[in-house]
């Protein structure tokens, strides 16, 4: 029998607390607790995310928390493998509301069966999926339908 997400990791249920914090000059964020406004919109599309896109990240495999040396490496993974095929990104940090818990991840514009397939390559149980108007997770493991954001 296939685990679930939230039997694998046991912080999964919290997925929809996510606030992303996009990096660059200007701060930017969407706190996915809540309806994507236009003025979120907007600000992805400062970044370069036009169209649908996945937020993903390399850190801790299968739920697994890793140190942070180990985590660097495996995001030094994943943008080299972007950047060798050449594949543009936005970085993004996926945090926790009270910003306790962060992951180094990437927003890439790439079908959803693509980025799936990259999360599956880092061992990743789920991604964010934008679609254009709101927000999605998406099992990696495909066990349980996307879940709508927010809640």
């Amino acid at each position: 029998m296939t685990e679930t997400p939230s039997q694998q990791d046991p912080d999964f249920d919290r997925y929809p607390e996510t606030i992303l914090h996009f990096t660059g000059p200007a701060g930017f964020e969407v706190d996915l607790r809540r309806a994507v406004s236009g003025e979120d919109v907007e600000g992805l599309r400062r970044r370069g995310l036009k169209a649908s896109f996945a937020v993903l990240t390399a850190h801790d495999p299968e739920g697994r928390d890793l140190d942070e040396g180990e985590n660097e490496r495996r995001n030094d993974a994943l943008k080299h493998r972007l950047a060798s095929a050449h594949v543009g990104f936005v970085e993004v940090n996926a945090c926790s509301p009270d910003g306790k818990h962060c992951e180094c991840s990437v927003a890439i514009e790439t079908p959803l069966a693509s980025a799936i397939e990259l999360a599956s390559a880092f061992d990743q149980l789920a991604i964010f999926w934008f679609d254009g108007a709101r927000f999605w997770i998406e099992s990696v493991i495909r066990t349980i339908p996307p879940i709508p954001l927010p809640r």
